[in-house]
């Protein structure tokens, strides 16, 4: 009876998000590596609350500048409150709901969006796991270069005793 051993689970995140020596899972789809290709990060686009509370206080700002000249001083501070309040609302829109950092690729011929997410850190880390999978998957195993002790441009004080320095020519 033949046995294979389990494929090698090179990043676990969390459940459901592996990355293996031949697979990407990301809950329960599953892409193989060596029909990946182009992989591309990109970001959504802000959230719609966020756009909107951002174009009403960039309309109302350039009214407010074309038509300070004809307003009331109680109609320029209410506009500028009213203002004020959208700007809130964009700022705390765009740090509430983030846009979703994207990782796409091209997979059996079709471009597919891999995975998602907000959370910075997850993300790069899958990117950079990733990346490097599919370049081993498709150039094997890089070799470590050796390592080596650099030979040291200042010599070692024990080499500068007396006995051990060599006469100049």
């Amino acid at each position: 009876m033949h046995h294979e051993d389990p494929e090698t689970i090179v990043m676990s995140i969390q459940p459901g998000l592996q990355i293996s020596q031949t697979c990407f899972q990301v809950g329960t789809r599953h892409y193989e590596l060596d029909l990946l290709h182009e992989l591309r990060t990109r970001q959504s686009s802000h959230d719609p609350l966020t756009k909107h509370a951002a174009l009403l206080t960039a309309g109302g700002v350039i009214m407010l500048v074309a038509l300070w000249q004809f307003m009331q001083p109680a109609g320029r501070m209410l506009t500028g409150t009213v203002l004020f309040g959208l700007l809130l609302v964009a700022l705390v829109s765009s740090r509430r709901r983030p846009r979703h950092m994207q990782l796409c690729a091209v997979y059996r011929g079709h471009q597919t969006q891999l995975f998602a997410s907000d959370d910075w850190w997850i993300f790069t880390a899958v990117e950079r796991q990733l990346r490097r999978s599919l370049t081993e998957s498709r150039f094997g195993h890089v070799a470590l270069p050796r390592v080596t002790t650099p030979e040291s441009a200042v010599p070692h004080p024990s080499m500068l005793h007396p006995s051990k320095m060599h006469p100049a020519n």
